[in-house]
């Protein structure tokens, strides 16, 4: 066993194909991938403190350049750059997995109406493909919509991170423009997404770009799934959002959803870029992960 767990390993990213790296991990989950039950281990402790979040394309020797920042008819989502301040806070290591949402089918917790205070009680069963997806316990899993995920976090005393929190875990202690630094994942060995024909075109399991993990040890923050966050969507919040644990609009046509996923190309695999979809949408390309205050 510990010897397989050398695929979650930096070297073993260049020594093995991925494609004998996904193999591999998928039989260690269903034999008993050690990795999903260690639940403290799991959480990723983000200290207090202030970054500045978003990106710009217009001026390279100002804060958070980006030359491949969204924008469209003069207006990005992604400006202005800001200041914010967060309290401390914890975020899951990993996207949830279906080991772990497993737990909460078992648990009755669907039927159960205390976990649904953001709504979607009633509405589904367990995520599209269910059966599929049990067969790859330590994929992320996929198909839920956010209030399926909102439910989730309940049932596990946690929440949604919002979309500050994630950024602030995907940019890391030193404000990066990706989780691993500043150059872009050229080599494919940073994150899944569609990257051309060597692309694993699906989600892969948790951990296994080990080489794209934050400085702080969060792993797939890019690409893979599209996360869930607790905010509403609106292009034009950060013209008047708080300069201190900003929690997103009032209200709004859809959840953000930040990271990219396996099917984006690079440009969306951004740690400012954002996208959005109505709460009650369920596609397999989106996932969550689940954040908390400090204990």
């Amino acid at each position: 066993m510990n010897a397989g767990m050398g695929i979650f390993e930096a070297g073993a990213s260049h020594e093995r194909p991925l494609r004998t790296r996904i193999e591999a991990a998928d039989a260690l989950a269903r034999a008993g991938d050690p990795r999903l039950d260690r639940d403290e281990d799991n959480w990723i402790l983000i200290p207090a403190g202030e970054f500045w979040m978003g990106a710009q394309k217009h001026d390279a020797e100002a804060r958070n350049y980006d030359p491949e920042a969204w924008e469209t008819r003069g207006h990005s989502d992604e400006a202005p750059v800001h200041l914010v301040s967060l309290r401390a806070f914890r975020i899951r290591r990993y996207p949830v997995t279906v080991h772990e949402f497993a737990r909460f089918i078992a648990a009755g917790a669907y039927g159960e109406a205390r976990y649904w205070g953001a709504g979607g009680f009633g509405e589904f069963e367990e995520p599209e493909g269910w059966e599929q997806q049990q067969e790859t316990p330590s994929r992320p899993v996929v198909a839920v919509s956010w209030y399926e995920a909102s439910a989730y976090a309940n049932w596990a005393g946690a929440r949604l991170p919002t979309e500050a929190e994630w950024e602030r875990a995907a940019r890391g202690p030193h404000s990066s423009r990706f989780p691993w630094g500043d150059l872009p994942p050229l080599d494919g060995q940073r994150a899944n997404y569609d990257s051309g024909s060597d692309a694993p075109g699906a989600p892969t399991p948790v951990g296994l770009y080990p080489l794209g993990n934050s400085a702080e040890g969060v792993s797939d923050l890019l690409g893979n799934v599209h996360e869930w966050t607790a905010d509403w969507y609106d292009a034009r919040y950060y013209e008047s959002s708080p300069s201190s644990d900003p929690a997103g609009p009032s209200d709004g046509l859809g959840r953000v959803l930040r990271g990219g996923c396996w099917d984006y190309g690079r440009v969306s695999v951004r740690v400012s870029a954002r996208d959005w979809y109505e709460p009650t949408i369920r596609y397999r390309e989106v996932g969550f992960r689940c954040a908390g205050e400090m204990r």
